[in-house]
């Protein structure tokens, strides 16, 4: 006895196919080549750019040896904190509010968050410069400048695999492991802070600055997404 078996077929569409981000995985890839520039030459300045964030004494000892904002390898590794705090937050976005980054392609969306945190870099280190002059805090300045470089630092070398975890494992829990990353390593920033800032400093002044200096610049930012 025969049987026939009728299957249905349907018109291929290919928005109903989960497409590939190449954008993505092109910038993973640079991300990594720039990573192992910066860890081969520049491995126990990394080492002590980790534990100067939790001991005093290897911030002291990156003092010592020169300001890591003047060495060579802070140019790579300035770009590297930049592009992956920027790939981190692209991400995040198009996981969670797809409905307002579909109006842009994503490298557009790239290119707009890298160039609000230019921005609101630019906007701080003009701000800070105005704070150190008004207020004697040339020496201070230093300090706060490193210890941001520091906190960049850590953050994105930690969200790296995580941000991999979560591209190419669709493993969308790490998003909560990279907000509880950066809450430690912000109370550690503004302890951090609170501390330079407390040696010879009025309270009222130190108000001005954490408000205009290190939270104004983020809600401009936050502000100009809105409105693109």
């Amino acid at each position: 006895m025969l049987m026939k078996h009728c299957l249905s077929v349907t018109q291929f569409c290919w928005d109903e196919v989960v497409q590939p981000n190449n954008w993505i995985s092109i910038l993973f890839c640079l991300l990594l080549l720039v990573f192992t520039l910066i860890v081969v030459p520049y491995r126990r300045k990394l080492l002590l750019i980790f534990r100067a964030l939790f001991s005093q004494r290897h911030f002291s000892l990156i003092q010592r040896e020169g300001k890591i904002l003047e060495s060579r390898g802070s140019v790579f590794l300035l770009f590297f904190d930049l592009l992956t705090i920027t790939l981190g937050l692209v991400m995040f976005c198009f996981t969670y509010i797809p409905g307002l980054m579909s109006r842009l392609p994503f490298i557009a969306w790239l290119g707009i968050f890298i160039g609000a945190l230019l921005l609101a870099y630019v906007f701080k280190l003009l701000c800070n410069e105005l704070y150190a002059t008004l207020f004697g805090r040339e020496k201070e300045k230093a300090s706060v400048n490193q210890y941001k470089f520091i906190v960049m630092t850590d953050l994105a070398v930690l969200m790296f695999p995580m941000l991999l975890v979560v591209h190419y494992a669709g493993l969308r829990y790490f998003y909560y492991l990279i907000a509880v990353v950066v809450g430690i390593l912000l109370l550690i920033w503004i302890f951090r802070l609170m501390k330079i800032n407390s040696i010879g400093s009025h309270r009222f002044h130190f108000f001005l600055y954490f408000c205009t200096l290190e939270i104004l610049p983020w809600l401009l930012m936050f502000k100009l997404l809105l409105i693109i």
